[in-house]
């Protein structure tokens, strides 16, 4: 999907905002009431709280007159950033094209650029409400009432500024610790200064980040939440793992990213693979920390056709029935794994059975209609015939075919064809796997063996059969370790689709491999680059430098001119 060129901030819609305007007179994204109602409205303090969590999923929030099937929440972020990357391949008349194939228009003097500025700034702005609203302006001790409140924001804005700083980041900290991220806009800042605000370095952004997190954590030392959408003392931890990754900083990785698990456990084969409620809800395993949610009464279910969300975009199971379509499906649109990084996942793994298998695309092709039912049930949420039947039908609008075609994520209940519950479903921010594998790189770049042993071990809960030094394919960055390719393969297909792809392509300053004989990716997107691609580094709009006059801007993407030589493996 394509965005036109713009002149101003101003278009069909947008929420016209510039950091400028991001600090005072911005208002929380949903209408929650203003710092000045807060000290006179009874509640609305915990109304500006909830507002933190209810904001992230459902929300049209870019083009809030317009239907964008990309503007429905923070997870719509997950699939722009991992498209950009190899292991998913957006097929058909993608919504995410503009991230996939179409990076010219991540140049910025095109409106798509403000999209994750006019988010993240607002969620941020909302964070900085109640921080202000809970008397805790400039990290100052809140009342007991405000407490909590005031650290589930802390915990938020360090979330939402690790993100940015991960997507806006001219270099990864690992080659430049100096490089400029993005721009600090926290509840003390006036709209006057913000206009000459520069981008923070990593050290000064991991500086700001941690001590929002120190904050948070004791903020939240004694607080039980009462389900797993609102982040805790664990998610704390979690944000702080992910931090010290980044950093390098591998104690405190590891310790962090230990502290994190405790209470939590690993998802089952079971679980992992649960055709009703696998990867659709936190409430049938102990794995998930933290989940954002999708509601019946979100405007980009209600609106149209449920169109604009998650679960149109990511599932690909339904009754491709006029009641229910989806762009996964009814619209030939699905999220497909690479198929080479597909070939290198071991038979003995599970977690090949979240993708179907190439080989339905051959028995498609000879028309072996019987054989193909009998090899795609098996995948089917209902595991018979007629669910089978469904995948099959899919295969056959989606010009794509099969092969990749993922069913990692399912619809609401295994439901097929009620309208608007097939994609009431959770979706994780956070899961112990991703702390499991934080916590083994770290202990692995201290120690070894001892990485080598913690890495084996978690290996073997998915593969019984798992040998250490078979998934180290360097793609050009010949710098990172067997040991740091061991684990970026494990984080590849543990963690495929929930946002983590692009961000570890930069930290571990890789490159991308598209191009090879027998690809699956679309003609005129087999791209390889020996280094982090350019459009990964994304760029600021461009009338963002004219309102703020520290603003130094990222270089516009350039497009390759045409697909890259088959990489030979």
């Amino acid at each position: 999907m394509k965005t036109k060129k713009i002149t101003s901030l101003l278009f069909a819609g947008t929420i016209a905002l510039s950091l400028t305007g991001c600090i005072e007179e911005y208002t929380p994204q949903n209408g929650a009431p203003s710092q000045e109602q807060v000290s006179n409205a009874p509640g609305a303090f915990t109304s500006l709280v909830s507002n933190l969590t209810g904001n992230l999923s459902g929300k049209r929030l870019y083009t809030t007159s317009r239907n964008q099937v990309w503007d429905y929440g923070y997870t719509s972020f997950f699939l722009t950033r991992d498209v950009e990357g190899q292991d998913i391949v957006a097929t058909g008349s993608n919504p995410y094209a503009t991230w996939y194939s179409d990076v010219n228009y991540l140049s910025s003097g095109y409106a798509v650029c403000q999209f994750p500025w006019t988010l993240y700034y607002g969620w941020i702005n909302d964070c900085n409400k109640v921080i202000a609203a809970g008397g805790a302006s400039n990290y100052t001790e809140p009342d007991e009432a405000h407490k909590h409140g005031v650290g589930i924001a802390y915990t938020m804005r360090a979330m939402f500024y690790l993100d940015l700083c991960r997507m806006y980041a001219q270099k990864p900290y690992s080659e430049d610790h100096n490089a400029l991220t993005t721009i600090k806009a926290d509840e003390i800042r006036t709209a006057e200064e913000s206009r000459h605000q520069e981008r923070m370095t990593w050290d000064e952004a991991f500086e700001f980040m941690l001590k929002d997190l120190d904050t948070a954590e004791k903020d939240l030392a004694d607080y039980k939440r009462t389900d797993k959408y609102t982040p805790d003392e664990s998610v704390v931890y979690g944000i702080k793992a992910r931090v010290y990754l980044e950093k390098q900083d591998w104690a405190n990785a590891e310790k962090y990213a230990k502290l994190a698990q405790q209470g939590y456990s690993v998802m089952t084969e079971s679980q992992f693979l649960d055709h009703s409620n696998g990867f659709n809800t936190p409430d049938n395993n102990s794995s998930w920390m933290f989940a954002t949610q999708f509601k019946d009464t979100d405007p980009s279910i209600l609106t149209n056709d449920g169109n604009d969300s998650w679960g149109s975009c990511m599932i690909t199971e339904n009754s491709l029935s006029d009641n229910v379509s989806g762009y996964a499906t009814g619209f030939g649109a699905p999220q497909v794994i690479d198929k080479h990084l597909y070939s290198t996942i071991p038979n003995s793994d599970f977690r090949k059975k979240c993708w179907l298998p190439f080989s339905a695309d051959t028995l498609a092709s000879e028309k072996k209609a019987s054989e193909l039912l009998s090899l795609l049930e098996p995948y089917s949420c209902h595991q018979d015939e007629a669910g089978a039947k469904l995948l099959y039908r899919l295969g056959q609008i989606n010009k794509y075919g099969y092969g990749g075609l993922n069913v990692k994520f399912r619809p609401k209940n295994g439901i097929l064809d009620e309208k608007y519950k097939v994609w009431e479903v959770s979706v994780p921010l956070m899961r112990v796997e991703e702390m499991k594998l934080i916590e083994i790189e770290a202990a692995g770049m201290q120690d070894l063996a001892r990485g080598k042993q913690l890495l084996t071990e978690f290996a073997k809960t998915r593969d019984p059969q798992y040998v250490y030094g078979k998934h180290n394919e360097a793609y050009y960055n010949t710098k990172t370790s067997e040991f740091q390719n061991e684990v970026w393969w494990q984080r590849r297909i543990e963690l495929w689709g929930e946002g983590f792809a692009t961000f570890d392509i930069k930290r571990l300053n890789k490159g991308i491999i598209r191009s090879y004989a027998g690809t699956n990716h679309i003609e005129g997107a087999r791209w390889n680059t020996n280094t982090i691609p350019n459009w990964m580094v994304w760029t600021f709009i461009d009338t963002e430098s004219g309102s703020n006059g520290g603003m130094t801007l990222n270089p516009d993407p350039v497009q390759p001119s045409e697909d890259s030589p088959a990489f030979k493996w």
